[in-house]
């Protein structure tokens, strides 16, 4: 059809066109039908594509966040909760998390993993060594166990993974409150109700900090990415006079807000 729609057009028209591109492209088409002219479809629609070699390199171990990471951080919390060691478990999963924030300890670290000597169970055992004393009989199995699947050098990401599962599923939400003032009770039992309703959360773990230089009112911020070092909030709320004021100040001038 396309061949046809071409060639009822007049002459210099119809020349002038079939000599530059649009020839072998009706041609191409009318050959290819469908296989030239397909129809566009997500990537989701072609099938899952293999992650690149940087996403797969993100932590050192070749897991990404959401592959064996949180298969290994959750046969960690399944181990802890047969061997009722929950709270021993977590402690020593903060515990490792402090240490990979220690220079000395991960140079440390760094001579046990890079020596060639030692098989992949003992530089498990003299990593175990080296964050003693673990308070849980779970840990120091599990890291045995990464080393037997070659995932040792992924303990700080399934560490990272476990402390976020725990928020999640106990449904726990960490919000920081900055305040001029030192709230009441009262008053911090009626932010955590409505911080309750904002999150949609079971309970919230609520942080106080006093800024005097807020004047008055708060500021609110929560949805961090790690939990339990309260890093980068997704969600934040400024009530405080400071920012009211300096808002008013922008809007009028500086002068005629004062």
């Amino acid at each position: 059809s396309s061949l046809l729609w071409l060639s009822s057009l007049p002459g210099p028209i119809f020349q002038a066109m079939t000599s530059r591109w649009i020839l072998p492209v009706a041609v191409a088409m009318a050959v290819w039908g469908t296989a030239f002219t397909g129809v566009w479809r997500p990537q989701g629609a072609q099938g899952a594509r293999r992650p690149t070699a940087t996403a797969r390199q993100a932590d050192a171990s070749m897991l990404t966040p959401f592959g064996p990471v949180v298969t290994y951080a959750k046969a960690l919390m399944d181990a802890a909760t047969e061997k009722k060691e929950v709270v021993l478990v977590t402690d020593d999963v903060l515990t490792i998390k402090d240490k990979f924030q220690e220079e000395e300890w991960l140079e440390k670290l760094l001579l046990v993993q890079s020596n060639p000597k030692l098989t992949a169970v003992q530089k498990a055992k003299q990593t175990v060594d080296l964050l003693t004393p673990l308070k849980s009989t779970v840990m120091p199995k599990f890291i045995v166990f990464l080393a037997k699947k070659n995932r040792l050098n992924g303990l700080k990401s399934i560490c990272f993974e476990y402390v976020q599962s725990m928020y999640y599923t106990q449904s726990i939400t960490p919000v920081t409150v900055r305040v001029a003032q030192r709230l009441t009770e009262t008053q911090m039992e009626k932010v955590k109700q409505k911080m309750k309703e904002k999150a949609g959360t079971r309970d919230v773990k609520l942080i106080m900090e006093v800024e005097p230089n807020l004047i008055g009112g708060l500021q609110v911020e929560w949805g961090y990415t790690d939990p339990q070092k309260r890093y980068a909030p997704t969600h934040g709320i400024d009530l405080s006079l400071k920012n009211i004021l300096g808002k008013r100040a922008l809007q009028k001038g500086v002068v005629e807000a004062l």
